[in-house]
Order: structure tokens, then sequence, then C-alpha cells
């Protein structure tokens, strides 16, 4: 049987409302690393791999527990964070003043809507972690620290619950209103199994209210 524990960063620039320039070079805050530290004395075990997302806050929250397990190998897939904003056109700003962009974009609830230049469109970005997936269900590893961010482990447990949805339109529209409701602090852990081709959520459990 094969264990996952998936991990969402610590607290990074963006988090602390910091104006930010590029997804993928967004650090952590002194809070950040202090909840790496944390968490690498909370991870017991031994994996057979850690994975990290390209964005490089999952690889500075990973650093404390690959520095605490150096014999373990690490390997990069593409589960970095959805980017549903363009960053050419957001370049410089807070959370706070990309609300109303925020807004707008999740209540047109188009899949296939692109905002820009470096951004993705929700479909684009579901296949993307369907492919992971793939890729971590035929790894030869066994037991798996895999290092990503909020909106992809919402995204993984929605897929995970095997839901067949009528359309796009309306995946991308329970992913918004009722995944949204799963919290992902800083540094949670979310656990899955894989067996006999079968995933199996192990925690957090999922709440009756996040279902349709």
């Amino acid at each position: 049987m094969k264990t996952i524990y998936f991990i969402r960063h610590a607290q990074s620039q963006a988090n602390a409302g910091q104006a930010t320039f590029d997804n993928e070079t967004i650090g952590l805050t002194e809070t950040g690393e202090q909840q790496a530290r944390q968490l690498a004395q909370t991870l017991t075990g031994t994996p057979d791999l850690i994975i990290c997302s390209k964005y490089i806050r999952t690889q500075l929250t990973a650093v404390p527990v690959i520095a605490k397990l150096p014999n373990t190998p690490v390997d990069i897939l593409p589960l970095h964070e959805f980017t549903y904003l363009s960053p050419t056109i957001c370049a410089g700003t807070t959370a706070h003043r990309r609300q109303n962009w925020v807004f707008d974009y999740w209540e047109s609830c188009n899949p296939s809507f692109v905002h820009g230049v470096g951004a993705e469109s929700f479909d684009q970005f579901m296949t993307r972690i369907e492919e992971c997936l793939a890729i971590l269900q035929t790894d030869k590893a066994q037991n798996m620290y895999v290092f990503t961010h909020g909106y992809v482990l919402r995204a993984i447990w929605q897929i995970l619950l095997g839901h067949k949805f009528p359309s796009e339109y309306e995946r991308m529209h329970h992913f918004h209103h009722h995944m949204g409701l799963l919290e992902v602090p800083n540094t949670c852990i979310f656990k899955a199994n894989f067996n006999n081709n079968e995933w199996q959520i192990v925690e957090p459990q999922l709440q009756d209210f996040l279902f349709p």
C-alpha cells in the first residue's frame, strides 16, 4: 500500500499580505520559517521520496525535513499553485488589491478562461493535477512527503472523491463553492493511501456540507 502525505507550504510572503511580483519565487516569512522547522519535528517517519513543487515556498518549507532526512531522494513535480490571475497583470500587487479580480474570476465560472500571460485555465489546472496523481500512482516509492499548495490540495481531494460532474462548469462551481470550505492552513497535512488501484482519503475526513 502506498501512503502519501500531502503538505501545504509554510506561511509565505503573499499569505502575510505582502506585495509580490513572481509567483514562482515568493519566499517564506519569518513565521513561515519557524513553521517549517516545527513541521520537521512533527514528521517522524522516513519516506522513500520527498516531492516539492517548482515554487520556492514549497522547497523552503521542505528544507528542514530534507536536512533531517539526508538520504531520502528529492524530486520536483508540477504540483505548483493554481495561477488563475496573470502574474504580468498582477505584478507588485497584494492579495487585498487583487480581491476584485479574484471575485470576478470565480463569479464568471468559465473553466476554459485564461486571464492573461502566465495564467492557466481551471481546465488546464485540473488536468495538470490529474497527470501528477497518475505519476504518483505509478512511482515505485511507497511512502512519500509531497510539499504543495492550498488550491492543489483542494483539487486533489476533489479528484480523489471520484465524483463525476455533468460538466466542467459544474466541477469548477463545486470546487469554488464546496471545496473552498475545506480548510488548508499553512503546513497542514493531508493523508491518502493508494492500494489496488484505488485511492482512499485518510485525513482530513470531509464534512457532509462540502457536497451538493
